[in-house]
């Protein structure tokens, strides 16, 4: 259980949040959210008590029963699957308790070491240990390489194996959800949400949120309040808080302003002192009701293209790799002005390799790539935040690609990113990762490309930037070719979806949740077939009837792909024609309406009732195609 009585907590001198009194429920799942700054991790070392609040009190289990991500490994050379089983820490102390009876040669002792060691059940827990692996995208091998072998965002990965395997009561898991791809992200839901244990989650990802969360612990207004839902929920909870408090705040002022006229005007007569005085003590008592001030939505654009070709890019019997060795063979995609792609695929399946090789940053192997005239790609990826020039500014940054613009003209522009004033003439080195992240994008805008391509560009972006980057996308007029783990912008931006897997590029044609059950299925079959392999037991039959089952969700999916498309089409119909009917029916409601011109109210009733038809045979087409998607089975 955590419980927060009362609690302040600062940083240096300013305070980040008073009063704080919240509870969690045994095994509760909880996202902690709030803006940049506001106190989140910060929180979370109050809780492990690597830091002291300013007042109030923090209860929380045992410190061996609280899991946490490590921020440093301290023993880079031990092998992977070590580093993760010292996270269960029943099992090291029972094996090291069971060492040392067996050297004191005390029967009673070392009977009693191997009762406890046995009631843990090693076997059972390097079983699990080498689930959590697999499922945040480890192969077997990987099992016995020292960490050291790791790169820094495999590392990352490791360490929240441990946590995840750590016996707790309470798990504390910051960003969990970064240097992960989509696979692992949607095996790290299923597992969370089938632990007994309260987990408290630090997230930018909403889509993330929105699946795992019960609870939502927002740090706003100096202090912590509790939602109950998810993501979602919380935003609409509080979108209608902040319009109650405004009208509460607006209904004050009124009788504020009402107050204050009258004792302005009677509070010196002799005849009026009494009751001057009497409204000088209501508005005294009068509560001031602040409004709740919501955060100004930043938003900015990608402008539109100057030049759109008639075809960008075209690439035939493809060979994409590195020094002659080809990781992905025989590949045929294109991409055509408007089209918007995700490309779906775990992490080394080869997604970055397609992207350069495509815009011509890896030369490819062999093959055909053919550009349109005019064509002008605007890439993000991560390598380029680390380009960056440090000892340089934003506004140097900018000047170096537009030597001719006025320097007012580039700070205003960008002032549109956040780099306002001093921050646009500050040097780069000491910015944040999603500061330099926005600097990428706002280079890349400044530049009006016709084709966008980003490879995993939420990886360093905070909540208000990821909605700011999906609306700019979503409005962009140019073709989006799209790599992320953040489910919420593939859904909103993209309409096409790739998946790179086994050496080999092709259209997926499902949907994201459709992809998520391929992957959840596929993980289950491979740590089934894993533990089988452990065991000695023959595994071609299991192998086959992986295979079988692969074939058959991939027949399902393609007799279901062009029907859920019509769907699709369908739903976007409706909902526009239904919003369209129930402008026009409010309209016809109004006594006022039928005073108008009769000409325009014939008209209205007119387009009124082909809208009704519209909509009802629309409805009718969308229950027959549900119908039929349903039964392909």
């Amino acid at each position: 259980m955590l419980r927060l009585q009362n609690v302040s907590v600062s940083r240096g001198t300013r305070i980040l949040y008073s009063g704080a009194t919240l509870i969690s429920s045994p095994g509760e799942r909880i996202g902690l959210v709030g803006p940049n700054g506001s106190g989140k991790s910060t929180l979370f070392a109050a809780i492990l008590g690597e830091i002291g609040t300013e007042a109030g009190d923090i209860t929380t289990p045992e410190y061996t029963l609280i899991s946490h991500v490590a921020q440093r490994i301290e023993n880079p050379e031990q092998q992977a699957m070590h580093y993760v089983l010292e996270g269960h820490k029943p099992l090291i102390e029972a094996k090291s308790a069971l060492a040392k009876a067996e050297q004191s040669h005390d029967d009673l002792a070392y009977a009693s070491a191997l009762a406890a060691y046995t009631e843990i059940n090693e076997g059972a827990v390097v079983a699990r240990a080498k689930e959590i692996l697999h499922g945040l995208g480890f192969k077997d091998e990987d099992s016995e390489r020292k960490v050291s072998e790791f790169s820094g965002g495999w590392r990352n990965r490791l360490s929240l194996a441990r946590a995840l395997l750590t016996p707790a009561e309470l798990m504390l898991l910051d960003e969990p959800t970064n240097h992960l791809d989509i696979d692992s992200v949607i095996w790290l839901e299923s597992w969370l949400k089938a632990q007994q244990t309260t987990i408290v989650v630090i997230s930018h990802d909403r889509e993330f949120l929105d699946r795992i969360s019960q609870t939502i612990w927002s740090i706003e207004d100096g202090t912590i309040h509790r939602y109950s839902g998810n993501f979602s929920d919380y935003e609409r909870i509080r979108a209608e808080k902040i319009k109650q408090q405004a009208a509460a705040a607006k209904a004050y002022e009124k009788n504020a302003r009402h107050l204050q006229k009258f004792i302005d005007r009677f509070r010196y007569k002799a005849t009026k002192a009494k009751q001057a005085q009497s409204r000088i003590k209501m508005l005294e008592k009068l509560q001031a009701i602040e409004p709740i001030k919501g955060s100004n939505e930043w938003r900015f654009n990608f402008a539109e293209p100057e030049k759109m070709p008639q075809h960008l890019i075209f690439a035939q019997e493809l060979n994409c790799g590195y020094d002659g060795k080809p990781i992905l063979t025989n590949v045929k995609v294109k991409v055509e002005p408007q089209d918007r792609i995700g490309v779906l695929g775990v992490n080394g399946a080869g997604k970055s390799t397609l992207i350069k090789t495509l815009i011509g940053e890896l030369a490819a192997i062999s093959g055909e790539i053919r550009y349109g005239t005019g064509l002008n790609i605007g890439y993000f990826a991560q390598h380029q935040l680390d380009q960056l020039r440090e000892d340089e500014s934003p506004l140097q940054h900018l000047t170096r690609i537009a030597p001719n613009v006025r320097e007012q003209e580039l700070r205003n522009y960008l002032g549109g990113f956040k780099f306002s004033n001093e921050m646009a003439c500050n040097p780069v080195g000491p910015m944040s990762g999603g500061e330099k992240a926005r600097l990428c994008l706002a280079l890349i805008a400044w530049t009006k490309p016709n084709l966008l391509v980003l490879d995993e560009p939420t990886n360093h972006l905070d909540m208000e930037t990821r909605d700011a980057l999906t609306v700019a996308l979503s409005s962009f007029e140019g073709a989006v070719l799209l790599v992320s783990h953040d489910r919420h912008l593939l859904k909103t931006v993209c309409d096409d979806l790739w998946i790179v897997h086994k050496g080999q590029v092709s259209e997926f044609l499902g949907d994201l949740e459709d992809y998520a059950r391929i992957v959840l299925e596929d993980k289950k079959d491979k740590i089934k077939e894993s533990a089988s392999e452990d065991k000695e037991a023959p595994t071609v039959n299991k192998k086959e009837k992986r295979k079988l089952e692969a074939e058959e969700r991939a027949r399902i999916s393609a007799l279901r792909a062009p029907l859920q498309k019509q769907l699709k089409q369908v739903e976007t119909a409706l909902d526009k024609k239904s919003k369209k009917l129930k402008e026009l029916n409010a309209q016809l409601a109004e006594e006022d309406f039928y005073q108008k011109d009769s000409a325009l109210v014939s008209k209205t009733i007119k387009e009124q009732g082909e809208l009704a038809s519209e909509v009802e045979e629309l409805e009718l087409q969308w229950l027959n195609l549900s119908e039929q998607i349903e039964s392909i089975v």
